[in-house]
């Protein structure tokens, strides 16, 4: 697993096994460091740093070494996830106004946007196949849920008023993300054609950025329930719940492989 956590003093890259064990520190920059997705292949990390100043996108291999920036201008770029074979980065920048879906190769070049909305568009993820990006458009505190295709054609709404980070089931015919519902934060899971939407926990503390594992057995996500943030995974149908992270410091699940 790669993780977000403040448990150095600072936001930085975090690599841990499944279960909670051996936490080792992958960035040790004194910029913010966040937001990491492995590739395909598990060679490599992308990730979001404002080492320079603002968000840009950045690569580095699995040890934390060879880190090379791959977005080189005065916006925010970040949130990077890599297609399902490897050949591109689908990234959030607000380069041209407002924050759109952007994608571009592997190595950085071909930057080319896919959105064209007012509205701001964030939290993109790929299908398991690669042909199609989930998203959240609007206002915070009042997005939805849209699908489109991998060119950016085609969008399809799903749901409403959601949180920003979604993630796909591995068989790619469901979708698990965050919303403010019934006065409580919690974690919502939906098919891909918007129905049966149904919610997974139910804490009275907010339960924030899920992901799906790779097997598609369990769900992880970030709560407060115990204090600070920390990560926790449950099984996909609530039963389950266990912690991963005991940290003093904030901690958020952002990538997960076999």
């Amino acid at each position: 697993m790669l993780f977000t956590s403040q448990r150095g003093g600072n936001y930085d890259i975090y690599m841990m096994e499944p279960d909670g064990s051996f936490p080792r520190r992958l960035t040790k920059d004194i910029g913010i460091d966040r937001s990491a997705d492995w590739s395909p292949d598990g060679s490599k990390i992308a990730f979001m740093s404002m080492r320079d100043g603002d968000y840009d996108i950045w690569t580095m291999v699995t040890t934390g070494r060879g880190q090379q920036q791959l977005t080189h201008n005065l916006a925010a770029d970040g949130f990077p996830r890599w297609s399902p074979d490897g050949s591109q980065l689908l990234f959030t920048s607000n380069r041209d106004g407002n924050f759109e879906l952007y994608v571009m190769r592997a190595d950085g070049t071909n930057q080319t946007r896919l959105t064209w909305n007012y509205a701001d568009d964030i939290g993109g993820a790929w299908s398991p196949d690669g042909s199609q990006i989930a998203f959240a458009s609007g206002p915070e505190g009042n997005r939805s849920i849209y699908v489109m295709q991998a060119d950016g054609t085609n969008v399809a709404w799903l749901t409403t008023n959601t949180g920003s980070r979604l993630s796909w089931a591995p068989d790619g015919s469901r979708l698990v993300f965050y919303a403010l519902r019934e006065g409580n934060i919690d974690i919502y899971v939906i098919d891909a054609d918007g129905a049966n939407e149904t919610r997974l926990t139910h804490d009275p503390a907010e339960d924030r950025y899920p992901l799906w594992s790779p097997d598609g057995r369990q769900i992880g996500f970030t709560s407060d329930r115990h204090g600070d943030p920390e990560i926790y995974v449950v099984n996909v149908d609530g039963t389950g719940l266990a912690r991963l992270t005991t940290s003093a410091g904030l901690d958020i699940l952002n990538a997960w492989r076999h």
